[in-house]
């Protein structure tokens, strides 16, 4: 599971995963920038771990979060976003 700032580093991930682990480890693509709010990338996370929670994996499940340096995102919010998902989804 992926949660990558940017659609060039969402990419990278994305190959780097699929020749490293095999496509069929690849649980989504996606990427969230352009500036998105706090509550924006909120919702994004909690889609995510919606949906990474719902069904149990006997060899467990990682999540990726990754990007750089974002020309049009403020990190403190985006990161504020995913910690605010992270406690909300923290039981399952």
């Amino acid at each position: 599971w992926t949660m990558v700032a940017g659609g060039g580093a969402s990419v990278v991930y994305a190959d780097t995963i699929a020749d490293l682990a095999g496509v069929k480890d690849l649980a989504n693509y996606g990427e969230y920038s352009g500036g998105p709010t706090t509550a924006e990338t909120q919702f994004y996370a909690e889609t995510i771990f919606d949906l990474m929670t719902r069904y149990k994996d006997d060899r467990g499940k990682i999540l990726i979060i990754g990007g750089a340096i974002a020309n049009f995102t403020d990190v403190a919010k985006t990161f504020t976003g995913i910690i605010n998902a992270f406690e909300k989804y923290a039981d399952k």
